[in-house]
Parts: structure tokens; C-alpha cells; sequence
């Protein structure tokens, strides 16, 4: 049995940033994927990300803000958005962004834009690569890897997760896992 500070469920979108920043606070974590590649839906989506307050908005003059962006998706929603979901999503949205231009991501030049696949945001503040998610993706891909390959994190492919075990107090203490050749193990984990 392996015991871990963290183990993440997937090598995807949340995955990968949740692993790496666990790995550089110096948890010991592990990624359970079920796929044979890191990327889960980032292979399939479009990519599209939303943020209100960037430092992309402010070069084009463009007066955004995290409370601009939270009363867009309220008024969008007709108020039956999750507001405490929502704050947090917003509060982080413009840091993801620039996070992700730091590691590389290659966000198509005319960004943001006002996006018209749904009732559309007062201001621009919709981003997108020319790949869709594989943009975001090979920009995460070289931060997550080298995490994987100077051994603060210990990913799993091909191994999926059976379920999970909850200590007598209801927290979830250990997963079940299957791997590449089919045989149980189990990944503790605090």
C-alpha cells in the first residue's frame, strides 16, 4: 500500500495544475489517469476560457473586472448560477490566464473577444488558442512533465480508479486502482 500527501484522479485540465502545485509545496503526490496520455477532454475541447481583469484586456484598453465578469454570469444565468461557485471562479479566472501565457499557452491574437455560442458577456473576455485545449495543454504539457521526471510527482497511466475508501470520520483516506496489467493496489493518501 502507497502513501501519498495527495493523490489526484486524472491528468487533465484540474489534474495537472492541482498535482504540480501540490508537488511544488513540497506534498508527495501521485496522478492516477485512466488514459494512456496526460490531457483528458483538453485533447477534445475547444479550449474556451473566460476571465474578466487580464493584463491581455487592460493592453487593449479594455476596463474588466473579476465583480464585471461574477454580474455577467449572474445576469446571464438569471441568477441561478451558484454565486459562491461563481465568486470563486472569477476571483482566479484572470491569474489562470496569465498563469497559463507564463508557461507559453499561444492565445490567438485577436483575444479576448465578445462570444457569441451562448447569451454573450458585456466586454470582451473570452480567450481560445488556434488548437483549442490541446493549446492549453502544450503549454501545461513541459510544467507538468518536468514535475513527473524530477520525481515530485508519480504518475500512473493506464491505471484506473475502482473507487474509494473512507476512514471511520467519512474522509476519503485511500483510492482503489487497477493498473496497466489489471492487478488491485491501493494509494493512500492524507
Amino acid at each position: 500500500m502507497d502513501l501519498y500527501d495527495v493523490c489526484v484522479i486524472g491528468a487533465g485540465t484540474a489534474g495537472m495544475p492541482a498535482a504540480g502545485f501540490a508537488a511544488e509545496r513540497g506534498l508527495s503526490t501521485i496522478v492516477v489517469e485512466a488514459d494512456d496520455r496526460i490531457g483528458g477532454t483538453l485533447h477534445l475541447s475547444s479550449g474556451q476560457m473566460s476571465a474578466g481583469g487580464t493584463r491581455l484586456q487592460a493592453a487593449k484598453g479594455i476596463e474588466d473586472s473579476a465583480q464585471d465578469h461574477f454580474d455577467d454570469i449572474m445576469r446571464i444565468s438569471r441568477g441561478t448560477a451558484n454565486p459562491e461557485i461563481a465568486r470563486l471562479a472569477v476571483d482566479h479566472a484572470a491569474d489562470t490566464i496569465h498563469w497559463l501565457l507564463d508557461l507559453g499557452f499561444e492565445m490567438l491574437p485577436e483575444m479576448p473577444v465578445i462570444m457569441y455560442g451562448h447569451e454573450p458577456y458585456l466586454k470582451p473576455r473570452t480567450y481560445w488558442g488556434a488548437d483549442g485545449g490541446r493549446t492549453i495543454l502544450e503549454a501545461i504539457r513541459p510544467w507538468f512533465e518536468a514535475k513527473v521526471c524530477g520525481g515530485a510527482i508519480d504518475l500512473r497511466l493506464k491505471t484506473q480508479l475502482l473507487g474509494l475508501r473512507a476512514a471511520e470520520n467519512g474522509a476519503i483516506e485511500a483510492a482503489i486502482v487497477a493498473g496497466r496489467d489489471g492487478e488491485r493496489s491501493v494509494i493512500r493518501a492524507k
